[in-house]
């Protein structure tokens, strides 16, 4: 993405207003960590004048648009539009049919808009499932035009992707193949290929195969089993909090907690993120790994569920409690790398973080991922919902949950009727 944004200001006459935003403040926060990392590691290949023109730090949708207090308007649309030449949304997944209506109307006509985006992962909490819809047309392959322009630009020969029929916008799309998050050929590229494809007898096949980095718990002890491996994977982060906190340990302290994560499907009871977290931080006061006193004490990782503009803190956001030397702090990793702590009484609305819904997962990534299925059948567990887990993993997955219910969950696909579909069938 960097590259490309990189080339629309090189082929620009005139200096390019370019935005970067995301439906949340996790998601905002990741892509200007992207960006930011990837202008560093394109510094002295690409003209430094070429980099200077993309921005550095990325806003969610809701500041983009400017929110009114108390209103359920933006202070950007159709009479008063965003300005810039060209916006970039990550994670355009989660976006839904309302929020990009209203994106949509706020664009200026000369704009351009990039959506990137997983359009196999969990659609938007409310109605529709805007990217899923658009990328429907990347069955069609590309036009033969199209090819010719790639082949000229970039010296690869697409002719196999060519199709004689399609519709127009089947040529503004991209699907990238190739994941640099986990391996094709690993054990967590294989099982999501598979449950992406619904294919019930490969996904079950997967776990035969001896894969190093993928194992399922299917026994009757599998509940205690999430809990004392999650239990055991966040000792890493605990063993940090004698030291004494500054940024760069509390740094290191986040780091290491962003390493492991537990992943429900549901909110409520035993198997849901509330009574994992209290049997975790259970688990580990027994350990000796923490001595939980009230509300707040040192080792409390939080998630904040409400924007706070004024902080910079936003829904989405961890941060992990320790001691500053005085007093307890909560401590986050800022969009521009460093670590901040703040007095927990000045955080906004927020939930212990040792377990972490799949969907509040989305736009991160953690080395092992222990993601946590219920025992009984539910309208919540989807094929994209055990797709989205999965792809949670980089290097390692630990899959507690039956045959029975993975193998619903793969043939579970959600179905939604927005209309969308139909209606950009018959555009132009």
């Amino acid at each position: 993405m960097t590259k490309l944004l990189a080339l629309l200001v090189a082929q620009s006459e005139q200096p390019l207003l370019i935005r970067l935003a995301a439906p949340t403040g996790k998601a905002a926060a990741r892509l200007t960590e992207s960006i930011g990392g990837a202008k560093q590691k394109l510094s002295g290949s690409i003209p430094a004048d070429w980099l200077a023109g993309i921005p550095g730090e990325a806003s969610t949708l809701h500041r983009l648009l400017g929110v009114i207090p108390g209103q359920p308007t933006f202070r950007h649309h159709a009479q008063n539009p965003l300005p810039l030449d060209v916006l970039v949304v990550d994670e355009a997944s989660m976006i839904d049919l309302p929020m990009m209506a209203r994106l949509l109307a706020a664009l200026p006509e000369q704009a351009r808009l990039i959506l990137l985006g997983d359009k196999d992962q969990l659609a938007s909490v409310e109605a529709g499932a805007v990217l899923g819809d658009i990328c429907q047309f990347t069955q069609q392959g590309i036009s033969a035009q199209q090819a010719q322009q790639l082949q000229q630009r970039t010296g690869y020969a697409l002719t196999d992707y060519v199709q004689t029929a399609g519709h127009p916008l089947r040529d503004r799309l991209c699907l990238l193949r190739k994941s640099y998050r986990f391996a094709a050929d690993s054990g967590i590229g294989q099982l999501a290929q598979a449950v992406n494809a619904g294919d019930v007898v490969t996904a079950s096949a997967v776990w035969q195969q001896n894969y190093a980095d993928i194992r399922l718990h299917s026994d009757e002890q599998r509940l205690e089993a999430a809990i004392q491996t999650a239990a055991q994977g966040y000792h890493a982060y605990l063993d940090l909090l004698d030291r004494p906190m500054d940024t760069e340990v509390a740094q290191e302290l986040l780091n290491r907690f962003n390493q492991v994560r537990l992943l429900c499907a549901l909110h409520d009871g035993p198997w849901g993120i509330s009574g994992m977290n209290q049997a975790i931080g259970q688990r580990l006061q027994r350990q000796g790994k923490l001595l939980i006193s009230g509300d707040w004490f040192a080792g409390r990782p939080v998630m904040i569920t409400e924007n706070d503009y004024t902080l910079g803190l936003y829904n989405g956001d961890i941060g992990v409690t320790a001691f500053d030397g005085e007093r307890l702090r909560v401590w986050f990793i800022l969009p521009d790398g460093s670590a901040h702590g703040f007095l927990p009484s000045r955080l906004p609305a927020h939930d212990t973080a040792w377990a972490m819904t799949v969907h509040k997962s989305q736009g991160s990534e953690f080395d092992h991922t222990l993601l946590l299925l219920p025992p009984d059948n539910n309208p919540l567990l989807t094929r994209e919902l055990l797709y989205t887990g999965i792809t949670r993993a980089r290097k390692k997955l630990d899959l507690f949950a039956t045959a029975d219910i993975l193998s619903q969950m793969v043939r579970h696909q959600t179905e939604r009727q927005s209309g969308l579909a139909k209606m950009l069938e018959q555009w132009p």
